[in-house]
């Protein structure tokens, strides 16, 4: 018997937007693993930790296209996917400087980083489509 499904579907809510915190942070980690140098990658560590769950949930959901996602638009993640767009929000910080990590900021500082990028694409890949599965998931319970 599934004990997920004994939850009412707040407490699943819960769980969910709270595996999809851990999920992002060990993102992170790989990311700043594999680029040491990332601008801005460590400082978004730092971001999603003070972020609330639910609301690191409400800004992936805002801020990813899960069908360019799905597809593996690689023009996309290169040049427009910025995750954590308009964080400042959740955390009260009206007037801190707006300095979002994106892949472009990793591929234009290093040839070097190209070429990890290029190795690591696919796990890349691979985390973005567990996001939007999650946050898929989190939408049914949610509604």
């Amino acid at each position: 018997m599934n004990i997920f499904n004994n939850y009412s579907n707040q407490d699943k809510y819960l769980i969910l937007v709270r595996k999809l915190k851990e999920a992002f942070l060990s993102f992170h980690s790989d990311l700043i693993e594999v680029f040491p140098k990332g601008n801005n990658l460590f400082m978004q560590y730092i971001v999603v930790n003070q972020l609330p769950d639910t609301c690191l949930y409400k800004i992936l959901q805002k801020n990813i296209n899960i069908e360019l996602i799905e597809i593996e638009d690689e023009y996309y993640l290169k040049n427009n996917l910025i995750l954590l767009k308009d964080y400042e929000k959740y955390l009260n910080e009206i007037d801190s400087v707006k300095k979002y990590f994106e892949f472009s900021q990793i591929l234009n500082s290093d040839n070097n980083n190209n070429i990890l990028f290029e190795e690591n694409k696919e796990m890349i890949w691979k985390w973005l489509k567990i996001f939007t599965i999650m946050i898929k998931n989190i939408d049914i319970v949610y509604k």
